[in-house]
């Protein structure tokens, strides 16, 4: 007689192997626990508020749905979701290019007034809202019939994503130039001028 035909079964996963994947996932969560520990442990109190910073930031993000969900605002957000993502990384992309600037010219001032500025491009050319200078002037003027609630929210998207870019740049910073303000020059006059020049606009 001939072998049986071979039928292609898997094998049912016993509980000895559900209980070896789990103490492999077990043991690497623990070593990587253990490392995280001792990267902390070598940084400075800035830099730990740093971190919980860009930390905290994103679990609000993530978590934004469960967050505004209490507020009777909820509905209006959740129309505005899309827009609000949007806003969020546009503020977050901008505001890191215009550090990256700031990092290769320490002493010049223009990268902060060029945030402002760029804000501004990104409306006329995309519709994407990335600073607040730009919205509290579409609500002043009325051009879009933006609502209070609204502005709120889109302020809190952009400083969503501007203060982890910040936070990223502050952390990399210390560590780049120890002692060294990150800011020293990226807000200034120039910045300011700006800024008043987007809203008049």
């Amino acid at each position: 007689g001939g072998q049986p035909p071979h039928t292609g079964a898997m094998l049912p996963i016993t509980r000895k192997a559900l209980g070896r994947d789990w103490m492999e996932f077990f043991t690497v969560l623990v070593w990587a626990t253990v490392i995280l520990i001792m990267f902390l442990s070598k940084l400075k109190a800035a830099q730990d508020v740093l971190i919980a910073i860009i930390l905290g930031t994103i679990f609000a993000i993530a978590n934004a749905d469960y967050l505004f969900a209490k507020f009777r605002f909820y509905k209006v957000y959740v129309v505005l979701r899309r827009a609000l993502w949007q806003d969020c990384w546009g503020s977050g992309v901008l505001s890191l290019l215009c550090l990256a600037i700031h990092y290769q010219w320490h002493e010049a001032s223009w990268p902060g007034a060029l945030l402002h500025l760029s804000s501004l491009a990104a409306w006329t050319l995309g519709g994407v809202q990335t600073g607040p200078m730009v919205s509290c002037a579409l609500w002043a003027g009325g051009k879009n019939q933006m609502t209070k609630i609204q502005l709120m929210l889109r302020i809190i998207s952009q400083a969503a994503g501007s203060i982890i870019a910040f936070a990223v740049f502050g952390l990399y910073y210390s560590f780049a130039f120890p002692g060294e303000g990150p800011f020293s020059h990226f807000f200034g006059l120039e910045s300011l001028a700006a800024a008043a020049l987007v809203f008049a606009t």
